[in-house]
Protein backbone atom coordinates (compact mmCIF):
# COMPACT_ATOMS: atom_id res chain seq x y z
CA UNK A 1 0.00 0.00 0.00
CA UNK A 2 2.95 2.42 0.86
CA UNK A 3 4.49 1.84 -2.45
CA UNK A 4 1.17 2.72 -4.38
CA UNK A 5 0.88 5.80 -2.33
CA UNK A 6 4.43 6.53 -2.93
CA UNK A 7 4.09 5.74 -6.73
CA UNK A 8 0.86 7.91 -6.98
CA UNK A 9 2.66 10.79 -5.16
CA UNK A 10 5.41 10.85 -8.10
CA UNK A 11 3.02 10.95 -10.51
CA UNK A 12 1.04 13.74 -9.38
CA UNK A 13 4.46 15.44 -8.56
CA UNK A 14 5.80 14.93 -11.85
CA UNK A 15 2.32 15.87 -13.72
CA UNK A 16 2.62 18.76 -11.29
CA UNK A 17 5.97 20.26 -12.39
CA UNK A 18 4.83 19.42 -16.07
CA UNK A 19 2.23 21.73 -15.85
CA UNK A 20 4.25 24.14 -14.40
CA UNK A 21 6.96 24.45 -16.87
CA UNK A 22 6.04 27.18 -19.17
CA UNK A 23 6.88 26.59 -23.04
CA UNK A 24 9.34 29.15 -24.65
CA UNK A 25 6.55 31.00 -26.38
CA UNK A 26 4.52 31.66 -23.42
CA UNK A 27 7.20 33.22 -21.61
CA UNK A 28 8.18 35.56 -24.86
CA UNK A 29 5.08 36.62 -24.47
CA UNK A 30 4.90 37.60 -21.48
CA UNK A 31 8.43 39.21 -21.77
CA UNK A 32 6.94 41.35 -24.52
CA UNK A 33 4.24 42.45 -22.21
CA UNK A 34 6.64 44.07 -19.59
CA UNK A 35 8.59 45.58 -22.69
CA UNK A 36 5.10 47.13 -23.83
CA UNK A 37 4.00 48.18 -20.02
CA UNK A 38 7.59 49.81 -19.82
CA UNK A 39 7.65 51.42 -22.38
CA UNK A 40 4.25 53.02 -21.95
CA UNK A 41 5.49 54.33 -18.66
CA UNK A 42 7.89 56.73 -19.92
CA UNK A 43 4.43 58.66 -21.12
CA UNK A 44 5.57 59.71 -24.67
CA UNK A 45 3.42 56.95 -25.90
CA UNK A 46 -0.34 56.71 -25.26
CA UNK A 47 -1.03 53.21 -25.98
CA UNK A 48 0.19 50.06 -27.99
CA UNK A 49 -1.70 47.28 -29.89
CA UNK A 50 0.99 44.91 -30.86
CA UNK A 51 1.78 41.05 -32.85
CA UNK A 52 4.37 38.53 -32.64
CA UNK A 53 4.47 35.61 -35.05
CA UNK A 54 6.86 32.67 -34.17
CA UNK A 55 6.89 29.17 -35.68
CA UNK A 56 3.32 29.56 -36.37
CA UNK A 57 2.42 30.80 -33.10
CA UNK A 58 1.01 34.06 -32.40
CA UNK A 59 0.33 36.81 -29.60
CA UNK A 60 -1.06 39.98 -29.33
CA UNK A 61 -2.17 42.23 -26.96
CA UNK A 62 -3.35 45.89 -26.58
CA UNK A 63 -1.52 48.35 -23.57
CA UNK A 64 -2.51 52.08 -22.33
CA UNK A 65 -5.16 54.29 -23.40
CA UNK A 66 -5.98 55.47 -26.31
CA UNK A 67 -6.75 59.14 -25.15
CA UNK A 68 -4.95 59.49 -21.91
CA UNK A 69 -7.62 59.35 -18.25
CA UNK A 70 -10.26 58.26 -20.66
CA UNK A 71 -9.33 54.18 -19.87
CA UNK A 72 -10.09 53.66 -23.52
CA UNK A 73 -7.70 50.70 -23.83
CA UNK A 74 -7.47 49.89 -28.37
CA UNK A 75 -9.06 45.64 -28.52
CA UNK A 76 -10.07 43.76 -31.12
CA UNK A 77 -12.42 46.48 -33.15
CA UNK A 78 -10.11 49.43 -32.78
CA UNK A 79 -9.18 50.34 -36.27
CA UNK A 80 -5.77 52.08 -37.34
CA UNK A 81 -4.62 54.56 -40.05
CA UNK A 82 -2.06 52.20 -41.41
CA UNK A 83 -0.76 54.99 -43.59
CA UNK A 84 1.94 53.74 -46.38
CA UNK A 85 1.25 49.98 -44.84
CA UNK A 86 -1.85 50.82 -47.87
CA UNK A 87 1.68 50.89 -50.32
CA UNK A 88 1.94 47.02 -49.98
CA UNK A 89 -1.43 45.99 -51.03
CA UNK A 90 -0.85 48.34 -54.15
CA UNK A 91 2.47 46.38 -54.46
CA UNK A 92 0.80 42.48 -54.07
CA UNK A 93 -1.86 43.82 -56.55
CA UNK A 94 0.68 45.11 -59.08
CA UNK A 95 2.73 41.56 -58.53
CA UNK A 96 -0.45 39.63 -59.12
CA UNK A 97 -0.95 41.75 -62.29
CA UNK A 98 2.72 41.16 -63.42
CA UNK A 99 2.11 37.10 -62.85
CA UNK A 100 -1.37 37.21 -64.72
CA UNK A 101 0.63 39.18 -68.14
CA UNK A 102 -1.69 42.03 -67.56
CA UNK A 103 1.49 44.74 -67.36
CA UNK A 104 5.20 44.40 -67.39
CA UNK A 105 7.97 46.02 -65.27
CA UNK A 106 9.85 47.41 -68.09
CA UNK A 107 6.47 49.04 -69.70
CA UNK A 108 6.74 52.73 -70.59
CA UNK A 109 3.92 53.91 -68.12
CA UNK A 110 2.80 56.32 -70.59
CA UNK A 111 1.51 53.71 -72.58
CA UNK A 112 -1.59 53.28 -69.68
CA UNK A 113 -2.19 57.51 -69.68
CA UNK A 114 -4.29 59.06 -72.04
CA UNK A 115 -2.44 62.57 -73.23
CA UNK A 116 0.80 64.31 -73.63
CA UNK A 117 3.14 63.36 -71.11
CA UNK A 118 6.04 63.68 -73.13
CA UNK A 119 8.04 65.56 -69.85
CA UNK A 120 8.01 61.78 -67.76
CA UNK A 121 11.22 60.68 -69.45
CA UNK A 122 14.80 62.18 -68.87
CA UNK A 123 17.14 61.74 -72.23
CA UNK A 124 14.98 59.69 -73.54
CA UNK A 125 14.21 57.27 -70.53
CA UNK A 126 10.59 56.63 -69.68
CA UNK A 127 9.80 55.96 -66.05
CA UNK A 128 8.62 52.43 -66.08
CA UNK A 129 6.15 50.46 -63.66
CA UNK A 130 9.50 49.10 -61.98
CA UNK A 131 10.24 52.99 -61.52
CA UNK A 132 6.63 53.16 -59.43
CA UNK A 133 7.05 50.82 -57.47
CA UNK A 134 10.58 51.18 -56.02
CA UNK A 135 10.41 55.27 -55.66
CA UNK A 136 12.95 55.86 -58.44
CA UNK A 137 10.88 57.77 -60.60
CA UNK A 138 13.55 60.83 -61.41
CA UNK A 139 11.39 63.84 -60.40
CA UNK A 140 13.11 66.78 -59.61
CA UNK A 141 10.51 67.68 -56.93
CA UNK A 142 9.24 64.91 -54.97
CA UNK A 143 5.46 65.97 -56.07
CA UNK A 144 3.68 67.78 -57.75
CA UNK A 145 3.23 71.50 -55.77
CA UNK A 146 -0.44 71.74 -55.86
CA UNK A 147 -0.45 68.27 -54.45
CA UNK A 148 1.70 68.61 -51.98
CA UNK A 149 0.01 72.14 -50.95
CA UNK A 150 -3.00 69.77 -50.04
CA UNK A 151 -1.07 67.40 -48.64
CA UNK A 152 0.06 70.35 -46.10
CA UNK A 153 -3.76 71.68 -45.67
CA UNK A 154 -5.02 68.06 -44.91
CA UNK A 155 -2.10 67.94 -42.48
CA UNK A 156 -3.12 71.43 -40.42
CA UNK A 157 -6.65 69.89 -40.39
CA UNK A 158 -8.02 72.50 -42.81
CA UNK A 159 -10.32 69.71 -44.42
CA UNK A 160 -11.88 68.56 -41.09
CA UNK A 161 -15.11 69.16 -42.20
CA UNK A 162 -14.80 70.04 -45.72
CA UNK A 163 -14.93 68.29 -49.17
CA UNK A 164 -11.00 68.22 -50.54
CA UNK A 165 -10.99 70.42 -53.51
CA UNK A 166 -8.23 68.10 -55.36
CA UNK A 167 -9.04 64.90 -57.20
CA UNK A 168 -7.38 62.53 -59.56
CA UNK A 169 -8.06 64.39 -62.72
CA UNK A 170 -6.41 67.40 -61.26
CA UNK A 171 -3.61 64.93 -60.31
CA UNK A 172 -3.00 63.71 -64.13
CA UNK A 173 -2.97 67.54 -65.21
CA UNK A 174 -0.19 68.18 -62.48
CA UNK A 175 1.74 65.69 -63.49
CA UNK A 176 2.89 67.04 -66.81
CA UNK A 177 4.11 69.89 -65.23
CA UNK A 178 6.71 67.70 -63.12
CA UNK A 179 10.27 67.86 -64.57
CA UNK A 180 13.05 64.92 -64.39
CA UNK A 181 16.27 65.59 -64.09
CA UNK A 182 17.73 61.90 -63.12
CA UNK A 183 17.11 58.84 -64.75
CA UNK A 184 14.70 56.87 -64.23
CA UNK A 185 15.68 53.47 -61.59
CA UNK A 186 18.76 54.97 -60.61
CA UNK A 187 17.74 57.19 -57.89
CA UNK A 188 15.39 56.57 -54.74
CA UNK A 189 13.19 58.96 -53.47
CA UNK A 190 10.10 57.85 -51.40
CA UNK A 191 7.18 59.42 -52.91
CA UNK A 192 3.58 59.01 -52.83
CA UNK A 193 3.23 59.70 -56.77
CA UNK A 194 4.22 56.01 -57.90
CA UNK A 195 2.08 54.35 -56.00
CA UNK A 196 -0.81 56.57 -56.89
CA UNK A 197 -0.35 55.89 -60.60
CA UNK A 198 0.08 52.41 -60.14
CA UNK A 199 -3.67 52.20 -58.63
CA UNK A 200 -4.49 54.05 -61.77
CA UNK A 201 -2.82 51.73 -64.11
CA UNK A 202 -4.41 48.58 -62.02
CA UNK A 203 -7.98 50.60 -62.42
CA UNK A 204 -6.95 50.48 -66.31
CA UNK A 205 -5.76 46.99 -67.15
CA UNK A 206 -8.43 45.43 -64.81
CA UNK A 207 -11.26 47.68 -65.95
CA UNK A 208 -12.59 48.36 -62.59
CA UNK A 209 -12.45 50.80 -59.79
CA UNK A 210 -9.16 50.74 -57.73
CA UNK A 211 -11.38 50.15 -54.31
CA UNK A 212 -13.07 47.27 -56.04
CA UNK A 213 -9.99 45.64 -57.02
CA UNK A 214 -8.51 45.87 -53.38
CA UNK A 215 -11.54 44.70 -51.44
CA UNK A 216 -11.57 41.65 -53.47
CA UNK A 217 -8.07 40.99 -52.52
CA UNK A 218 -9.11 42.46 -49.03
CA UNK A 219 -12.10 38.98 -49.25
CA UNK A 220 -8.95 36.96 -50.17
CA UNK A 221 -7.69 37.08 -46.98
CA UNK A 222 -10.44 37.20 -45.05
CA UNK A 223 -9.22 40.74 -43.50
CA UNK A 224 -13.08 41.75 -43.37
CA UNK A 225 -12.42 44.67 -40.98
CA UNK A 226 -10.01 46.76 -43.31
CA UNK A 227 -11.45 49.30 -45.21
CA UNK A 228 -9.66 52.06 -47.96
CA UNK A 229 -10.91 55.43 -47.68
CA UNK A 230 -13.68 55.34 -45.54
CA UNK A 231 -13.08 57.33 -42.79
CA UNK A 232 -16.63 58.35 -42.00
CA UNK A 233 -18.27 55.59 -41.93
CA UNK A 234 -16.19 53.54 -39.01
CA UNK A 235 -15.52 56.85 -37.44
CA UNK A 236 -16.65 55.08 -33.77
CA UNK A 237 -14.01 52.51 -34.38
CA UNK A 238 -10.77 54.64 -35.00
CA UNK A 239 -8.28 55.30 -32.69
CA UNK A 240 -7.21 58.85 -32.31
CA UNK A 241 -3.65 59.99 -33.21
CA UNK A 242 -1.67 62.10 -31.18
CA UNK A 243 0.88 64.89 -33.53
CA UNK A 244 4.31 66.18 -32.66
CA UNK A 245 3.38 68.35 -30.50
CA UNK A 246 0.58 65.30 -28.93
CA UNK A 247 -2.51 67.28 -29.79
CA UNK A 248 -5.20 66.00 -31.21
CA UNK A 249 -4.13 64.58 -34.79
CA UNK A 250 -6.53 64.97 -38.28
CA UNK A 251 -6.54 61.91 -40.55
CA UNK A 252 -5.19 61.40 -43.79
CA UNK A 253 -8.00 61.59 -46.17
CA UNK A 254 -6.60 60.74 -48.96
CA UNK A 255 -8.16 62.91 -52.00
CA UNK A 256 -6.88 60.32 -54.73
CA UNK A 257 -7.16 56.82 -55.73
CA UNK A 258 -5.94 55.17 -52.10
CA UNK A 259 -2.77 53.53 -53.41
CA UNK A 260 -0.28 55.66 -51.40
CA UNK A 261 -2.22 55.78 -48.09
CA UNK A 262 -5.62 56.18 -47.13
CA UNK A 263 -6.41 52.29 -45.64
CA UNK A 264 -7.73 51.74 -42.25
CA UNK A 265 -7.49 48.05 -39.97
CA UNK A 266 -7.48 46.29 -36.74
CA UNK A 267 -4.71 44.44 -35.12
CA UNK A 268 -6.64 41.17 -35.87
CA UNK A 269 -6.93 41.91 -39.45
CA UNK A 270 -3.13 43.07 -39.76
CA UNK A 271 -2.18 39.43 -38.55
CA UNK A 272 -4.05 37.68 -41.01
CA UNK A 273 -2.07 39.88 -43.56
CA UNK A 274 1.43 38.89 -41.30
CA UNK A 275 0.13 35.25 -41.35
CA UNK A 276 -0.37 35.29 -45.19
CA UNK A 277 2.88 36.49 -45.94
CA UNK A 278 4.54 33.76 -43.94
CA UNK A 279 2.81 30.96 -44.37
CA UNK A 280 0.78 31.31 -48.21
CA UNK A 281 2.03 29.71 -50.88
CA UNK A 282 0.55 32.35 -53.21
CA UNK A 283 3.34 33.43 -55.82
CA UNK A 284 2.66 36.89 -55.89
CA UNK A 285 4.07 36.84 -52.48
CA UNK A 286 7.64 35.90 -53.74
CA UNK A 287 7.08 37.95 -56.68
CA UNK A 288 6.32 40.86 -54.79
CA UNK A 289 9.56 40.74 -52.48
CA UNK A 290 11.81 40.19 -54.76
CA UNK A 291 13.95 42.80 -55.34
CA UNK A 292 13.75 45.45 -57.89
CA UNK A 293 16.40 48.20 -57.13
CA UNK A 294 19.40 48.08 -55.31
CA UNK A 295 21.47 51.16 -54.90
CA UNK A 296 25.05 52.25 -52.97
CA UNK A 297 23.53 53.14 -49.89
CA UNK A 298 22.08 49.85 -49.61
CA UNK A 299 18.59 50.74 -50.48
CA UNK A 300 16.72 47.48 -51.58
CA UNK A 301 13.07 47.53 -53.00
CA UNK A 302 10.67 45.04 -53.74
CA UNK A 303 6.98 45.80 -54.93
CA UNK A 304 6.44 48.72 -52.88
CA UNK A 305 7.87 46.41 -50.07
CA UNK A 306 10.83 48.22 -47.91
CA UNK A 307 14.29 47.46 -46.55
CA UNK A 308 14.66 43.94 -48.37
CA UNK A 309 17.78 42.17 -46.83
CA UNK A 310 19.58 39.11 -45.49
CA UNK A 311 21.31 38.90 -42.16
CA UNK A 312 23.70 36.68 -41.22
CA UNK A 313 21.11 35.12 -38.25
CA UNK A 314 17.46 35.61 -39.31
CA UNK A 315 18.20 35.21 -42.96
CA UNK A 316 15.90 36.90 -45.77
CA UNK A 317 12.87 39.66 -44.36
CA UNK A 318 11.62 42.67 -45.50
CA UNK A 319 9.35 45.17 -43.85
CA UNK A 320 7.09 48.41 -44.02
CA UNK A 321 6.30 51.33 -41.80
CA UNK A 322 3.49 54.01 -42.17
CA UNK A 323 3.52 57.37 -40.54
CA UNK A 324 0.07 59.42 -40.66
CA UNK A 325 -0.32 62.88 -38.71
CA UNK A 326 -0.81 60.99 -35.74
CA UNK A 327 -0.62 56.93 -35.49
CA UNK A 328 3.01 55.38 -36.08
CA UNK A 329 2.81 51.21 -37.43
CA UNK A 330 5.49 49.05 -39.16
CA UNK A 331 5.52 45.32 -39.58
CA UNK A 332 8.03 43.28 -40.42
CA UNK A 333 8.26 39.90 -42.06
CA UNK A 334 11.22 37.12 -41.78
CA UNK A 335 10.30 34.10 -43.65
CA UNK A 336 13.67 32.15 -43.26
CA UNK A 337 13.33 32.88 -40.07
CA UNK A 338 9.82 32.24 -39.84
CA UNK A 339 8.83 35.35 -37.58
CA UNK A 340 6.98 38.45 -37.72
CA UNK A 341 5.81 41.44 -35.81
CA UNK A 342 3.60 44.65 -36.09
CA UNK A 343 3.73 47.00 -33.79
CA UNK A 344 1.30 50.24 -33.74
CA UNK A 345 0.95 53.44 -31.25
CA UNK A 346 -1.16 56.15 -31.50
CA UNK A 347 1.66 59.22 -30.92
CA UNK A 348 3.74 60.49 -33.58
CA UNK A 349 6.77 63.28 -31.55
CA UNK A 350 9.95 62.45 -31.75
CA UNK A 351 9.82 61.24 -28.09
CA UNK A 352 7.32 58.78 -28.98
CA UNK A 353 9.36 57.38 -32.53
CA UNK A 354 12.25 56.62 -30.40
CA UNK A 355 10.41 54.47 -27.90
CA UNK A 356 8.71 52.99 -30.74
CA UNK A 357 11.93 52.03 -32.64
CA UNK A 358 13.95 50.78 -29.00
CA UNK A 359 10.88 48.36 -28.27
CA UNK A 360 10.26 47.48 -32.14
CA UNK A 361 13.50 46.40 -31.89
CA UNK A 362 14.03 44.85 -28.27
CA UNK A 363 11.09 42.46 -29.67
CA UNK A 364 12.55 41.10 -32.92
CA UNK A 365 16.00 40.64 -30.99
CA UNK A 366 13.99 38.10 -28.76
CA UNK A 367 12.20 36.58 -32.07
CA UNK A 368 15.79 36.23 -33.43
CA UNK A 369 16.82 34.27 -30.89
CA UNK A 370 14.11 32.27 -29.90
CA UNK A 371 13.71 29.39 -28.31
CA UNK A 372 15.86 30.82 -26.41
CA UNK A 373 14.65 33.70 -23.76
CA UNK A 374 16.10 36.97 -22.90
CA UNK A 375 17.91 36.01 -18.90
CA UNK A 376 18.61 39.79 -18.45
CA UNK A 377 14.93 40.86 -19.00
CA UNK A 378 13.87 37.53 -17.47
CA UNK A 379 15.33 38.37 -14.43
CA UNK A 380 14.87 42.30 -14.27
CA UNK A 381 11.63 42.52 -12.29
CA UNK A 382 13.28 39.68 -10.23
CA UNK A 383 16.05 41.67 -9.53
CA UNK A 384 14.30 45.11 -8.28
CA UNK A 385 12.62 42.90 -5.29
CA UNK A 386 15.32 41.23 -4.15
CA UNK A 387 18.78 41.19 -5.65
CA UNK A 388 20.62 37.97 -4.33
CA UNK A 389 17.70 35.59 -4.98
CA UNK A 390 17.35 37.28 -8.44
CA UNK A 391 21.69 36.29 -8.52
CA UNK A 392 20.85 32.65 -7.32
CA UNK A 393 18.19 31.65 -9.68
CA UNK A 394 20.42 33.41 -12.60
CA UNK A 395 23.37 31.43 -11.88
CA UNK A 396 20.61 28.14 -11.99
CA UNK A 397 19.15 29.27 -15.23
CA UNK A 398 22.46 30.40 -17.43
CA UNK A 399 23.95 26.92 -17.36
CA UNK A 400 21.17 25.67 -19.90
CA UNK A 401 22.49 27.55 -22.57
CA UNK A 402 20.48 26.26 -24.97
CA UNK A 403 17.17 28.07 -23.22
CA UNK A 404 18.93 31.40 -22.54
CA UNK A 405 20.94 34.36 -24.24
CA UNK A 406 22.27 36.87 -22.18
CA UNK A 407 24.17 34.61 -19.63
CA UNK A 408 26.95 37.03 -18.10
CA UNK A 409 25.30 38.50 -15.13
CA UNK A 410 27.56 41.54 -14.52
CA UNK A 411 27.14 43.05 -17.94
CA UNK A 412 23.36 42.60 -17.69
CA UNK A 413 23.34 44.13 -14.26
CA UNK A 414 25.01 46.83 -16.37
CA UNK A 415 22.49 46.77 -19.15
CA UNK A 416 19.48 46.79 -16.40
CA UNK A 417 20.77 49.99 -14.66
CA UNK A 418 21.17 52.17 -17.82
CA UNK A 419 17.50 50.84 -18.67
CA UNK A 420 16.26 51.88 -15.77
CA UNK A 421 17.83 55.77 -16.31
CA UNK A 422 16.39 55.49 -19.97
CA UNK A 423 13.05 55.00 -17.67
CA UNK A 424 13.79 57.84 -15.43
CA UNK A 425 13.99 55.67 -12.29
CA UNK A 426 17.10 56.74 -11.20
CA UNK A 427 17.38 55.91 -7.94
CA UNK A 428 16.86 51.74 -8.80
CA UNK A 429 19.50 52.44 -11.76
CA UNK A 430 21.89 53.56 -8.46
CA UNK A 431 20.76 50.15 -6.41
CA UNK A 432 21.51 47.61 -9.47
CA UNK A 433 25.05 49.62 -10.13
CA UNK A 434 25.77 49.54 -6.43
CA UNK A 435 25.09 45.72 -6.18
CA UNK A 436 26.86 45.25 -9.65
CA UNK A 437 29.88 46.87 -8.10
CA UNK A 438 29.63 44.74 -4.75
CA UNK A 439 29.77 41.56 -7.30
CA UNK A 440 32.55 43.40 -8.74
CA UNK A 441 34.34 45.82 -7.24
CA UNK A 442 37.20 46.22 -9.95
CA UNK A 443 35.15 46.86 -12.93
CA UNK A 444 35.97 50.42 -14.12
CA UNK A 445 32.73 50.61 -16.25
CA UNK A 446 30.29 49.70 -13.09
CA UNK A 447 32.09 52.75 -11.53
CA UNK A 448 31.93 54.53 -14.50
CA UNK A 449 27.88 53.71 -14.61
CA UNK A 450 27.22 54.48 -11.15
CA UNK A 451 29.49 57.72 -11.63
CA UNK A 452 26.64 58.76 -14.53
CA UNK A 453 23.76 57.46 -12.42
CA UNK A 454 24.36 59.59 -9.62
CA UNK A 455 25.62 62.77 -12.07
CA UNK A 456 21.56 62.38 -13.23
CA UNK A 457 20.59 62.38 -9.81
CA UNK A 458 22.18 65.77 -9.36
CA UNK A 459 24.33 63.97 -6.76
CA UNK A 460 27.44 65.62 -7.75
CA UNK A 461 30.09 64.69 -5.36
CA UNK A 462 29.10 61.45 -5.35
CA UNK A 463 29.03 61.37 -9.00
CA UNK A 464 32.94 62.65 -8.56
CA UNK A 465 33.91 59.91 -6.31
CA UNK A 466 32.83 57.21 -8.56
CA UNK A 467 33.99 58.69 -11.43
CA UNK A 468 37.65 59.13 -9.66
CA UNK A 469 37.49 55.28 -8.64
CA UNK A 470 36.81 54.65 -12.75
CA UNK A 471 39.68 56.29 -13.79
CA UNK A 472 42.61 55.20 -11.48
CA UNK A 473 41.09 51.23 -12.16
CA UNK A 474 41.11 52.57 -16.02
CA UNK A 475 43.50 55.68 -16.66
CA UNK A 476 42.32 55.72 -20.10
CA UNK A 477 38.42 56.14 -19.54
CA UNK A 478 37.86 59.15 -21.63
CA UNK A 479 34.11 59.48 -20.64
CA UNK A 480 35.32 59.84 -16.94
CA UNK A 481 37.54 62.64 -18.07
CA UNK A 482 34.88 64.33 -19.85
CA UNK A 483 32.27 64.00 -16.60
CA UNK A 484 34.91 65.05 -14.11
CA UNK A 485 35.53 68.43 -16.07
CA UNK A 486 31.54 69.12 -15.67
CA UNK A 487 31.21 67.98 -12.27
CA UNK A 488 34.55 70.36 -11.24
CA UNK A 489 32.81 73.58 -13.05
CA UNK A 490 29.24 72.33 -11.56
CA UNK A 491 30.79 72.12 -8.01
CA UNK A 492 32.97 75.46 -8.14
CA UNK A 493 29.68 77.35 -9.60
CA UNK A 494 28.18 76.08 -6.53
CA UNK A 495 30.07 77.30 -3.93
CA UNK A 496 29.99 80.84 -4.79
Amino acid sequence: MKKIVLILILIISCKSKKEAEIKPFQQLSSLVDNYAENTLQKENINSIALAIYRNGEVYYNFYGELDKGKKNTPNNNTLYEIASITKVFTGSLAAKAVLENKIRLEDDIRKYLEGDYSNLEFENIPITISNLLTHSLGFKTKHPKRFSDINDKIAEGYYKDKEIDYNFNDFLDDLKLMKLDKKPGTYFEYNNVGSELMAYILQKVYQKKYKEIVYSFLKELEMNNTYLIDFDKHKHFLANGYDEQNKLAPYYKNPLLGGAGGMISTLPDLIKLLKFQLESKNPLIKEATRVLFKDEEGTQMGYLWQDLGTAKEEGFYYSKTGNSIGIHSGILICPDSNYGQIMIVNNNSDAASNDYFNLFYTIETDLIKFPKINLKSYIKPKLLVDKKAAKKEFNQLKINENKYFNTNFIFNLNAIGYELLKENKIKKAIEVFQFAISENPKNANLHDSLGQAYFENKDFEKSKKSYLKSLKLNPKNENAEKYLKKINHILNVNSK
